[in-house]
Order: structure tokens, then C-alpha cells, then sequence
């Protein structure tokens, strides 16, 4: 598949099945994010695929009322960084650059194995972390959930209004230039 028709059919899609998903499926997620590129090889991701059902439904008593749709899913993975893992100049820390791109690389693949696949940032952090064990210095950045497709028909009506919509993104000059910073790349004012 042409790279750029697979990073338009990857969507936050929320119609998501209990279907599992096979262990070795989301064991190439993981090999995907796992060739993402990193400043000095320093890898500093990880990725917690969390499919047991007592904690699974644990930490999906994490989400915020409007995650609804996730609590069919059969897998979500905390996805996971520390500054302090990677490159810190000049008032720039790399790990969360990297991170976003094994973060792509997994969704990429996610959408190669015709799964659905929704970061999501709505859960309570402190909780999450809690359950799943994490450190308190390290960074829960977002959690993936994940699985087969599903019904539509489980979602509210937004839900199932955006589903069917049209994928809206601003228009390129709005968000790139060449050669120079120019003001048409700030965003409007709110």
C-alpha cells in the first residue's frame, strides 16, 4: 500500500469490536514502533499492551465519561517515555519526539493489520500509572486503544456522525513553507 493512502485511511475511528486480537499481531505493533528512528539509538519508548481482562477493565475504568466507545476494545496499550532516555539539548528533550514517531510506526502497522487504532488522552494519568505500575518519574503519554472493527451502531450520535464524516485537515500552506518561517503558519487566534 503507497505510504500516503495509508496514513489517510489512519483515523481515530471509535466503532471499536471486543474481538482479541492475536498475540502475534500486536507483537508486530510493537516490532513497528520498535524500528521508529532515535537521537544516539537511545530507544526511549515503551509500550505496555495490556489485554488481560481484570486489567483491562481495570484501567479502562480510567477513561473519561467520553471514551465510552473503548470499553468494548480488547486491548490498549500505555505508551511510555522519560525525558532523561534520550537527547536533552538546548532546552529540547527528543524523547517525546521519538516517542510520537514509534507511536506512528504503531499505528501504521495497526492500520496494515485492518485494526482500528485511537490514541486517546482522556484517562486519569495518576490511576493509569498506578495500575499498570509505571514509576512516577516516567511519562504516561497517551494510551492506544485498539482492536477489530465493530458496530457503528454502539456509538452516540456525534460519534456516529464523525465516523461517517469527511476527514477535514487544514490546508498545507497553512501548516508547511519553504525557505523561511512565515506568519501564515501561526495558528488563528482563539
Amino acid at each position: 500500500m503507497e505510504l500516503l493512502k495509508q496514513l489517510e485511511k489512519r483515523r481515530a475511528y471509535r466503532a471499536i469490536g471486543s474481538r482479541p486480537v492475536e498475540k502475534e499481531v500486536l507483537v508486530r505493533l510493537v516490532e513497528a514502533a520498535h524500528l521508529a528512528p532515535s537521537s544516539a539509538n537511545n530507544q526511549p519508548w515503551r509500550f505496555i499492551t495490556v489485554v488481560e481482562p481484570e486489567v483491562l477493565d481495570t484501567l479502562k475504568g480510567t477513561l473519561t465519561r467520553g471514551n465510552y466507545w473503548a470499553k468494548k476494545a480488547p486491548v490498549i496499550t500505555a505508551v511510555v517515555t522519560n525525558p532523561v532516555w534520550s537527547l536533552q539539548l538546548d532546552n529540547r528533550d527528543f524523547a517525546y519526539f521519538e516517542l510520537g514517531m514509534a507511536a506512528m510506526a504503531y499505528q501504521l502497522q495497526a492500520v496494515q493489520e485492518q485494526l482500528i487504532v485511537h490514541p486517546i488522552a482522556g484517562f486519569d494519568v495518576a490511576e493509569a500509572k498506578r495500575i499498570l505500575q509505571i514509576g512516577t518519574d516516567e511519562i504516561l503519554q497517551t494510551l492506544i486503544v485498539l482492536g477489530y472493527p465493530g458496530s457503528i451502531e454502539d456509538l452516540n450520535e456525534k460519534h456516529r456522525d464523525l465516523e461517517r464524516s469527511l476527514r477535514i485537515r487544514k490546508p498545507l500552506n497553512e501548516v508547511s513553507s519553504f525557505d523561511k518561517w512565515e506568519a501564515k503558519l501561526f495558528p488563528p487566534s482563539k
